[in-house]
């Protein structure tokens, strides 16, 4: 299914900012040039500046970008090592407040993958830093987490506040914000088992603590397909996190789709792969992929939906972003009647408050 001009010149730079680039892609001055025009208009785009930076050194393309640009690549590079610095600071002192209680916290997306796939010279920016924890360990990490940062009332009065996650700044003078969640997503359409999660995870490598770790390589990938359905976008930079993740860590993919089955989102998980292996080529069997697609009618609409519905702009928390969202779960997650109690919930918490 065809794709706007616009999605294709956001997927050219997603493509120029992976590490491990498809031998099937390369880049003349021209699409350099394009990359360039893409960077300007789209902000978002801002927290890949470091990837597009040092690759374009290690590409030797550095100076086919204009000379007023290279200069405000150098800058933002600079200032995305010192904002994840700054994060990964507050997450060092959170460790040290941890040492000697049995908490695990998972780091999750952004954080978690800078000092694992993104080396500290060229960081993947991110708003913020998203950590799991057990919902049975939530009032014991509060009581030790309020020593560094407080909890944010965000008086959004939204039907699912409070439900899963909840916004806590640090106790200093940097902004820097974390996301706490006690689940990954949405637990009335998601079924994941916490603890065994916390068995999967890993010990993350820059922190030397037992208590700061990784979800594993394979409920990461299920998760970067949770949070993509939940933000009705599958054109977004979770998909070079995905693709760095198999390229650097080579998970097991089939296990991949069986840990989705097991949460409720094997559908979602599928789209995140085929966007993958469509746009940035990840190396991902076809054979796999055929062995997990849709019916044809959920096919259909699920890209139909993906390349004409998603991509269209919307306010937060509007009527189009509220329909946006239905749609996404009603084709990605697996269970219709999670579906439909994940609804009824909303209903009668909207209607409480």
């Amino acid at each position: 299914m065809a794709i706007s001009d616009q999605l294709r010149s956001t997927i050219e730079v997603f493509q120029y900012a992976c590490i491990h680039a498809s031998e099937n892609i390369t880049w003349d001055k021209l699409a350099i040039q394009r990359i360039e025009r893409q960077l300007q208009h789209d902000a978002k785009l801002t927290r890949l500046h470091a990837l597009i930076f040092q690759n374009a050194i290690a590409r030797k393309q550095l100076e086919w970008f204009s000379a007023a640009y290279q200069v405000k690549l150098k800058l933002s590079t600079y200032s995305l090592i010192a904002d994840v610095g700054a994060k990964k600071h507050e997450i060092n002192q959170l460790a040290q407040v941890l040492a000697g209680h049995d908490i695990s916290v998972l780091l999750l997306k952004g954080l978690a993958f800078n000092s694992y796939l993104y080396s500290d010279n060229s960081p993947r920016g991110s708003s913020d830093i998203d950590i799991l924890i057990q919902p049975q360990d939530k009032n014991s990490f509060c009581a030790v987490f309020k020593k560094l940062a407080s909890l944010v009332d965000k008086n959004t009065n939204n039907a699912f506040d409070g439900l899963f996650e909840e916004t806590w700044r640090a106790n200093n003078t940097n902004p820097v914000y974390f996301d706490l969640h006690w689940y990954l997503s949405y637990p009335s359409l998601f079924k994941c088992d916490g603890l065994e999660i916390v068995k999967r995870s890993i010990q993350h490598p820059n922190y030397h603590s037992e208590n700061i770790r990784l979800l594993s390589n394979e409920d990461h990938i299920v998760y970067l397909a949770m949070h993509l359905l939940k933000d009705c976008d599958y054109f977004h930079y979770g998909l070079i996190d995905c693709h760095e993740l198999i390229c650097q860590k080579s998970p097991d993919l089939a296990q991949c789709f069986l840990i989705a089955e097991a949460w409720g989102v094997k559908t979602g998980l599928y789209y995140l792969l085929y966007q993958c292996k469509t746009y940035l080529h990840t190396p991902i069997a076809d054979s796999l992929l055929l062995a997990n697609k849709p019916n044809f009618v959920t096919d259909y609409l699920g890209l139909f939906a993906i390349n004409k519905i998603f991509t269209k702009p919307s306010v937060l928390k509007s009527v189009f972003q509220r329909f946006k969202q239905l749609g996404a779960v009603f084709l990605f997650c697996d269970s219709k009647a999670r579906v439909l109690r994940h609804n009824l919930i909303y209903l009668k918490r909207s209607l409480i408050r």
